[in-house]
């Protein structure tokens, strides 16, 4: 018999947190499986904000318990209308930070790849960005491994 030693791997985001399990862009959406990791929830929102500004969009999930898959339409990320119904109106640039709000009135939770041996995926994971109508649309892990959304109006 032999022993496989246990690895801890150090989670920064406390002792309840949104797991990105897996990332896929493709077909004009970007797909998320997540996990909670320290908590369940029977129903939970992907909550978009747009850095820097007030106001949010909501998207259903489906799942329960720990896991639960979101489908993100490009057209909602790249829709001008304010942060409420889409992209920033007049900005070429702008950012979404995704977190996970389970909808029993826990604090929602910034989405993130913590619980592998992996740091500093921002400059090791890379997701092909998409375009819908004149935007680009690219999923990345920011220098704290949370991921985040980059879009951008115009020519690559």
């Amino acid at each position: 018999m032999h022993s496989v030693p246990v690895r801890t791997a150090p989670c920064t985001s406390g002792p309840h947190h949104a797991e990105v399990a897996e990332v896929w862009p493709r077909d004009g959406q970007i797909l998320l499986w997540l996990t909670l990791a320290g908590a369940e929830a029977e129903q939970a929102d992907l909550v978009l904000e747009v850095r820097g500004r007030d106001g949010e969009m909501r998207l259903p999930t489906t799942g329960c318990g720990s896991r639960f898959e979101a489908r993100i339409p490009l057209v909602r990320l790249a829709a001008p209308g304010g942060p409420r119904t889409g992209a920033p109106e007049g900005d070429r640039e702008w950012v979404w930070d995704l977190h996970l709000a389970p909808r029993t009135g826990r604090e929602r939770l910034r989405l993130g790849r913590h619980l592998d041996d992996v740091r500093g995926k921002k400059g090791i994971f890379v997701y092909p960005a998409q375009r819908t109508e004149d935007t680009w649309v690219e999923p990345y892990f920011t220098v704290k491994d949370n991921l985040s959304i980059r879009c951008h109006r115009g020519p690559r």
